[in-house]
């Protein structure tokens, strides 16, 4: 148990590490995103966000795994939109390839809803991955459809609840004799081992998800030769559901470069290098400007001898963290620090209240928006002046 329990652990600490890069390549894709950008360019930019925003989904299912409440109330989401979302994602290896990708959509499942969002981003990604490397003419067909309540896939009872998503390839296709142990880990097929290096663990863990989300997996011949992979996944019908709020695309929101500028000094506190850079030459997009810290202990030397509109402070920095800088500097002199404004990307580990008691007005969470971080500091200014 102990040996699981440090597997565990090992994960979420690397999950928690990616969140570091992974906001930096978030931000950096935004900020190039407010440049002038041609049709190309920008769908180009929208591929890379959205790829980033897959990574970072996943990274906060590693941390949360094992912390699930199933009584809590579950976010859910379209399977149309996580189809569509995964399949965008693999167009420009497809089209690089010359290979069609195509989309297949019944409209009755456009509206269909499913819990494990993550795990069936994860299943997607995994096939159509298999799908365009392993194919070198023709092309890839994704479908979502319903199943029928007659389908002979299984013996488990299927009704008019389940959607059927299937990825058909022409590729070289899957020998008679390796199919029974495909889903095995570390087994490969003839044509993988042929033309791509790999562990042979891709197909066993998309196995696993599925049967993890109550579904089934199974590996179909096409007529016209390659493969076809069917994922039959029951659906969340549950009449009252709690979405899961999702932030407004920034292609949507106010442009921060067209909103009125505001005169500020304000202190970064980080140790990561990147992120400090990053977040000057935002704030001097904004038309601010700023001194950097790298540690707890700088920043309160710098707030006793300079006068700032605001702090931005990472919490999990080595030594004297984000919350103990903000505690100290409370103690030093009480009312006397700029408004705190505390940048995470695990708030789960501290919690929210626990910040606000801390002497933090604002909280964001990385990958950092750019507009979200131009309203808090708005909500500062708006503190400085008061009287």
């Amino acid at each position: 148990m102990a040996n699981h329990d440090e597997d565990g652990a090992k994960i979420a600490l690397l999950a928690h590490d990616l969140r570091t890069p992974l906001a930096a390549m978030r931000l950096t894709a935004e900020m190039i995103g407010e440049g002038s950008l041609d049709i190309a360019q920008a769908e180009q930019l929208s591929v890379l966000i959205r790829s980033i925003d897959a990574l970072t989904q996943l990274t906060g299912d590693l941390l949360n795994a094992g912390e699930q409440d199933e009584n809590a109330p579950s976010a859910t989401y379209r399977i149309s939109e996580i189809m569509l979302e995964v399949t965008d994602l693999f167009r420009p290896v497809a089209e690089a390839k010359n290979l069609t990708l195509d989309v297949v959509l019944d409209e009755d499942t456009r509206e269909k809803l499913i819990r494990d969002g993550g795990s069936l981003r994860r299943v997607l990604t995994s096939l159509l991955d298999n799908a365009v490397k392993y194919t070198d003419t023709g092309g890839i067909i994704v479908e979502l459809s319903t199943v029928a309540s007659n389908e002979p896939s299984s013996s488990r009872a299927i009704d008019d609840n389940w959607v059927n998503l299937s990825i058909t390839d022409t590729g070289p296709g899957i020998d008679p004799e390796e199919r029974e142990r495909l889903f095995r880990p570390f087994v490969r097929g003839r044509h993988g081992k042929a033309s791509a290096p790999g562990t042979g663990l891709g197909l066993w863990g998309t196995a696993e998800l599925v049967r993890e989300m109550k579904g089934l997996l199974r590996l179909a011949q096409p007529k016209s030769g390659g493969s076809c992979f069917e994922v039959q996944i029951p659906l969340q019908t549950q009449d009252t559901i709690d979405r899961r709020p999702e932030p407004a695309p920034s292609s949507d929101m106010e442009p921060v470069a067209s909103r009125p500028g505001m005169t500020m000094h304000i202190l970064v506190v980080d140790d990561n290098e990147t992120n400090c850079r990053l977040l000057a030459a935002l704030l001097e997009s904004f038309g601010m400007s700023c001194d950097i810290a790298h540690s707890g202990e700088q920043a309160i030397v710098l707030i006793q001898k300079e006068k700032y509109d605001a702090a931005l402070l990472d919490l999990h920095m080595p030594g004297m963290s984000g919350l103990e800088t903000a505690e100290e500097l409370r103690n030093l002199e009480p009312g006397g620090e700029p408004p705190l404004i505390a940048v995470t990307a695990a708030l789960e580990s501290i919690g929210d209240q626990r910040l606000r008691q801390a002497g933090f007005q604002e909280v964001l969470t990385k990958p950092l928006s750019p507009a979200l971080l131009y309203k808090a500091l708005e909500h500062a200014n708006r503190l400085n002046l008061a009287p």
